[in-house]
Order: C-alpha cells, then sequence, then structure tokens
C-alpha cells in the first residue's frame, strides 16, 4: 500500500467516524422512545480472533495499543480498547506495510522509555507511557500516522464493533423495517399510467 492510498484509507475511516459520533449525537438529541430502533452493530468478536502478544516486540506493541487508545486496565471507566478491538491484528498483518518495520519501531519505543525513565515500555505507568509516545513523535513526526491507525482500527470496527459500540454507532441501516408507518415492502401507490407504469 503506498503513502497516498494510506492516507486515503485513513480519511476514509476518519470520516466514518466522524459521522458515527454526529449520528449518535443526534439519536440522543432527538431520542423520544418512538421511531427506528437499531438492532447494533452486528458483527461481535470472534473468540480467539485477537492476536495475543507473545514476542517482546507484540508485547511492546500492545502496550502502544492500549497507550493510544486505553483498555480495561487504564481506561477511567473500563472501557474496552486498541487490544480488545484486535488493532495488533491491523498491525501484524502481512498485507500492511507497517509489519516490516514493527521490530525497529517497538525497539525505538523501548530505547525511548530506557533512556528517559530507565525501565522497558511496558513497564511503565501509563502516564509516562504517553511522554515516551509524544517524545517519539518529536523524533520521527511520521509516528502520528501510526497513531491515527491504531484510532482508525478502533473505532472503524475493523476486526470487531468494540469500537463501533463505544461511540454509540448503531448498526447499519436496515430500512427502517422496524416502524410500520414506513412503506417498506408496500406499494408507494395503486395508480398505474395508460402504458401499465406507476406515475
Amino acid at each position: 500500500m503506498d503513502r497516498r492510498r494510506f492516507l486515503q484509507t485513513m480519511s476514509g475511516w476518519s470520516l466514518g467516524v466522524l459521522l458515527a459520533a454526529m449520528e449518535a449525537s443526534d439519536r440522543e438529541a432527538k431520542a423520544d422512545g418512538v421511531g427506528y430502533v437499531s438492532p447494533g452493530f452486528l458483527r461481535k468478536p470472534l473468540p480467539g480472533a485477537c492476536i495475543q502478544a507473545q514476542t517482546d516486540t507484540e508485547k511492546t506493541l500492545a502496550a502502544v495499543l492500549d497507550t493510544v487508545v486505553p483498555g480495561p486496565q487504564t481506561d477511567p471507566e473500563g472501557s474496552p480498547g486498541a487490544v480488545e478491538a484486535c488493532s495488533l491484528n491491523v498491525l501484524l498483518d502481512s498485507t500492511f506495510p507497517f509489519l516490516q518495520y514493527a521490530d525497529l519501531f517497538a525497539g525505538m519505543i523501548d530505547q525511548i522509555s530506557n533512556d528517559t525513565h530507565g525501565s522497558p515500555f511496558i513497564a511503565l505507568p501509563y502516564q509516562q507511557r504517553i511522554d515516551v509516545l509524544v517524545a517519539a513523535v518529536d523524533k520521527v513526526p511520521l509516528l502520528r500516522l501510526a497513531y491515527r491507525a491504531i484510532r482508525s482500527a478502533f473505532f472503524g470496527g475493523a476486526y470487531n464493533g468494540i469500537g463501533l459500540d463505544y461511540v454509540g454507532y448503531p448498526g447499519p441501516n436496515l430500512g427502517y423495517r422496524s416502524i410500520p408507518e414506513f412503506s417498506f415492502r408496500k406499494a408507494v401507490c395503486q395508480e398505474l399510467t395508460a402504458d401499465g407504469r406507476m406515475p
């Protein structure tokens, strides 16, 4: 995937997240107990779908994910985060270009962590992890795109609907089938033109 396509993909995901958040806000503002009831996000996580961190590189990447989108261990409300949304799968997917840089990225993060705090990244508390990721961006500004990709995997529902549920995305619109007043599968009119077509 070249840079242009990556940026186009990220833009699309960002727009989707923004629209989902606006929809959730609008739905709350207009909530009156009547109307379309969403089935929710239909694709739930499959058991064992998320890659479990095994190697030192994978554990560092998982800690980065948990810092960018906090999970139950770091989020004040205990909400699921990027790890639970299988974002590690995205970073370690061989079809994406990040995999070839995974060891280099994890090594750089651990090096900055050791230099500034005297411990590997996974041993740091949450606030110090943030400091390390900010320092990494100062050294390699392109890392902002990696952090956005992590957020996009979470909020875009790349592997499951955890992030979409988190922002209140109601799932696909199934045509307002649940509202009897709407004309789903009903003729819009009965009249026909002279040649047999509906007006």
